[in-house]
């Protein structure tokens, strides 16, 4: 484990977001990642975070309904990028207002709750859009990503 992530999540805290990730699943066929790394570099949040959902190959869910949270660790950028799927279903406001959520909680050192509450409202509204099936399958690893 990099240094650099146990700066902002403790091991019990990784595991309690991978349970949130686990739980808001439960009810949906979304697909729900969280991926971390020390810099965004010469890009920007959003284009990382959309570099990590091709690679992640988040794009690749039956109904296009993945969501990424992507944090760059050192620089303090978080981003949302999710599936056309899902875009085309919430609000113009949606990704913002689970944003300004998350960083309402960073701005107390809350990172694990952020998250957790950003995780969380993302399962609701791919519980909302779409529900979880009999045949659903878990299409996606819900342990954190980490570059």
């Amino acid at each position: 484990m990099s240094d650099y992530i146990r700066t902002l999540l403790s091991e019990k805290q990784e595991q309690a977001l991978v349970h949130a990730i686990s739980q808001a699943e439960l009810h949906t066929s979304g697909e729900i990642r969280i991926h971390l790394e020390k810099s965004i570099g010469n890009s920007s949040a959003q284009q990382r975070a959309k570099k990590w959902f091709g690679k992640l190959e988040m794009h690749k869910t039956a109904e296009k309904n993945g969501v990424l949270f992507y944090l760059a660790i050192k620089d303090r950028k978080l981003a949302i990028w999710a599936g056309e799927g899902i875009n085309a279903k919430v609000p113009a406001n949606f990704w913002q207002e689970i944003i300004n959520l998350i960083i309402a909680e960073f701005k107390v050192e809350h990172f694990s709750e952020g998250l957790i509450a950003g995780v969380e409202k993302t399962g609701q509204a791919l519980g909302e859009f779409f529900p979880r099936q009999d045949d659903d399958i878990d299409e996606l690893s819900n342990e954190i990503s980490k570059g």
